[in-house]
């Protein structure tokens, strides 16, 4: 997972969620890359995206707050979250499953 700031520079997701979404690289967690190595990332279509969590077909992909640049449902409580993608395929952590890039936010109203 890749985030961004406005002046298109490239930047490690934070914990705070700050940056905006760009697109999923894919690589292998061990994967070593050097500067001035060229990343394909996905800014459309369907992805393998890795569990941060147990997920849901059919729930909002949000990232997870722990800089790892991993996705989970999208949570129930009230707030804004900033959505990523729909997730097409139910998971568990530390595994991937086929997610739809979508960018934007999603409200969830005070019950």
């Amino acid at each position: 997972m890749v985030q961004g700031s406005a002046e298109t520079t490239v930047k490690a997701p934070g914990a705070d969620g700050s940056g905006d979404f760009i697109g999923v690289y894919a690589f292998e967690a061990n994967e070593r890359k050097e500067a001035g190595d060229e990343a394909g990332i996905a800014l459309s279509g369907v992805v393998q995206a890795p569990a941060g969590g147990t997920v849901s077909a059919g729930r909002k992909a949000v990232l997870k707050g722990d800089a790892r640049g991993v996705f989970v449902n999208a949570p129930e409580t009230e707030g804004r979250y900033a959505v990523c993608g729909t997730f097409l395929q139910s998971g568990a952590e530390g595994g991937y499953v086929d997610m739809i890039i979508e960018r934007g936010s999603v409200t969830i109203p005070e019950a």
